[in-house]
């Protein structure tokens, strides 16, 4: 297994995990704050760039162990949310028929959070709700930094996703985990 530590400023070090050509965990060392990448190789630049939205999620997939069962699904559901944007609980539920509750418990077991953004699942009043790493803080600056606003606590409706673009998301990044992947 090979680790890469990325310093993200205001966030904290994340570090990412791979196994030969796969990333299999992100743990977020809350509150450390930094300024720089150490990127020495190929995978950890595509994920900086992926972090800075000049990747995007269908180019990341490949990447990365989805887990099995209906968290992996929840997991492109979350990948399925472009970036400025976020979905709510329901919504993912709706997707993956289950229920808002469900999706909070498969978005808190999610190994890889930044990469799999469990942070741009939010309330449906359009308050944040939990964190996978249990620091909401890290949730806010995260939808902060990809250029959601936060105001009072909530995020505006006009930040929310389409359900439209949402499933034709999920049904294009199902597709290419299919044909590479077991879910």
């Amino acid at each position: 297994m090979h680790c890469s530590v990325i310093s993200l400023k205001e966030i904290g070090i994340v570090e990412i995990c791979s196994y030969g050509d796969r990333i299999r965990e992100v743990k977020i060392r809350v509150g450390i704050n930094g300024a720089h990448e150490g990127a020495n190789d190929d995978l950890t630049k595509l994920i900086i760039n992926y972090i800075r939205g000049l990747v995007n999620a269908r180019e990341i997939l490949k990447y990365i162990s989805l887990s099995p069962g209906l968290l992996g699904l929840a997991q492109l559901a979350m990948l399925s949310i472009p970036r400025g944007r976020v979905a709510t609980y329901s919504q993912i539920a709706r997707l993956l028929n289950t229920s808002p509750r469900a999706v909070g418990r498969l978005a808190s077991a999610n190994k890889l959070p930044i990469i799999v953004p469990c942070h741009r699942v939010i309330k449906s009043d359009g308050s944040l709700g939990g964190y996978s790493i249990g620091d909401v803080r890290i949730k806010h600056a995260l939808l902060t930094m990809e250029g959601v606003p936060i105001v009072k606590g909530r995020v505006s409706k006009q930040y929310f996703v389409s359900d439209s673009v949402l499933i034709t998301n999920f049904k294009e990044l199902l597709k290419l985990a299919s044909q590479g992947m077991v879910i």
